[in-house]
Order: structure tokens, then sequence, then C-alpha cells
């Protein structure tokens, strides 16, 4: 019998992510999962990737936010774009806290990974097998949509991450389709059931080919706490982390509001000789 901690979508919130992990050892998680988008919008850097590889992590692939470190390397950024101007300026501010080895880790995680784990096959993705980003995992997709993440009928289970939505269903052949939800920023679509101040994750027990508990667990954590470290970090777009926090709602591809926030704190020079730099060391 093995208990694991899957964890998905940390997105820099170390606060969160500490809570998660007392919580998981609390509950005695014998290894752990994680599905990807570790670093950002929040500030966590290095102190985060020595917690989660402190773990007993035995599997993890990446997620859109890990390979979009790189896309700002590889670009083409806009400049003219808020959105673009937003991730590369989060980008610079983290690119000076990992070291060249991490980077060189976080670039050949696998997409996608497939095993075997007390009699069953397991296979996960931060979204789906081939692509790890786009919505065609929401909960609200067709059904044809989901028999998409496991099309190998040896699968039992699909994980995956990406929509930080908690989520138990099914392929149409009876595969079992599970997400954590997000560790960094759970959200519902219902105002009612938006969980601004809980970390997601789950509790999954195997044992001898079958599922013998899951525990879509959701743990409270000091917002402004985490708040307070990203002020005193100088996290750049700092109110729109503090929206996100409040509220749940995110805002990546928002220009209009983000637009706003270059005037004030001159984010596209600061984005421009970031690039620069770069540019001139490779």
């Amino acid at each position: 019998m093995t208990k694991i901690a899957i964890l998905s979508d940390i997105h820099g919130n170390m606060t969160a992510f500490s809570a998660v992990i007392k919580d998981a050892q609390a509950h005695h998680a014998d290894e752990y999962w994680f599905l990807g988008d570790l670093f950002l919008p929040g500030p966590a850097a290095a102190n985060l990737w020595q917690g989660l590889h402190a773990l007993p992590l035995t599997h993890l692939v990446k997620g859109n936010w890990d390979d979009d470190l790189f896309w700002v390397l590889d670009g083409p950024v806009d400049l003219a774009q808020p959105t673009d101007v937003y991730f590369s300026r989060l980008v610079a501010y983290l690119w000076p806290q990992l070291t060249a080895e991490m980077l060189t880790t976080i670039r050949h995680w696998p997409m996608h990974d497939v095993f075997e784990q007390d009699g069953l096959m397991i296979s996960l993705a931060h979204n789906l097998p081939n692509c790890n980003h786009g919505r065609r995992l929401y909960p609200d997709q067709p059904q044809p949509n989901f028999d998409q993440i496991a099309p190998n009928q040896d699968i039992d289970i699909a994980i995956y991450g990406h929509t930080h939505q908690q989520l138990l269903r099914y392929t149409s052949s009876g595969q079992v389709i599970l997400n954590p939800g997000s560790i960094g920023q759970a959200y519902s679509p219902r105002a009612q059931l938006q969980t601004t101040t809980y970390a997601d994750y789950a509790l999954l027990e195997l044992d001898n080919g079958a599922i013998t508990d899951l525990n879509l667990r959701q743990v409270s954590y000091n917002v402004a706490a985490e708040l307070a470290v990203a002020k005193k970090a100088q996290l750049p777009y700092l109110e729109v982390y503090t929206k996100l926090r409040h509220t749940g709602a995110t805002s990546t591809h928002n220009a209009a509001y983000l637009a706003q926030f270059d005037q004030s704190h001159h984010y596209r020079a600061e984005v421009a000789e970031f690039l620069r730099q770069q540019r001139q060391r490779h």
C-alpha cells in the first residue's frame, strides 16, 4: 500500500506550499508526485525549489509556466503586448535567483510520464499528454476531450493539473481521471466555492490494483503572510498578485488591466533591458 500526495500548480506561493506539505506529512504521505507550474507569479524561488526536492519526490512533469520561463529567452517577446511584458518582467525578477543547474533541470523535465504503481498503470501530465497548455481539459469541456487524456487503454488512472480545479471523472472506457487542483492558485468559477485562503492537493492511496482511498484536500494558509513576503521581496506587479490572493482571479491575459502598471512602474523598459542583457550573454 502506498499513500501519495499529488501536488500541482504551486505558482511561487511558498506559504501555501508549506501548509500543504505540513498537512501531507501529518497524513503520512509515503511519496509525492508533482504536475508542474512551480514558479510565478508568486515570489518563491530557490526556497521553493529546495522544499520540493527535499520531499520523497518520485515523479514529476513539466507545466506550461515551466516551459514559458524559456519562451522569454527563446522569443519572440512583443513589448507592445502588456501580457508579454507582464510575464517577461516576472521572469526577469525570478531569473537571478535560479542557478544554471536548476534551469537545465527544468528544461529537461518530461511532459508526460506513464508508470506502474501498486498494480495500476498511472499517467501524469500537466494537461494533455502532448500539450501542457490550453483549455481542452477544463471541467466544462466535452467528453471526447477527456478521452484524449488516456488514449492508451493500458492506463488505469490519468492525473493532470493546469485548470486549478479539483476534479474526479472518467473516460468513456472507465479510466479514472483525477485533478488535485492548485496549491498556489486554487480556483472555482462559482463565487460561493472560491477558496482564496485555501490550497488544494490530493491524497491518493493505492493497494494491490485498487484505489483504497482518495482525499481531495483543501488546506488553509495565511494569505496576509504570503502577501507580506511578496512585498518584502519587491515582487513586480504586486498589485496584480494582491488581487489574485484576495479574489482568485488571474490577470495573465487581461491586457487592458495589466497595461496600467507599465505606466507607473516602467516594466516595459525593464524587460527590454533584461532581454538585451540576456542576448549579450548568449
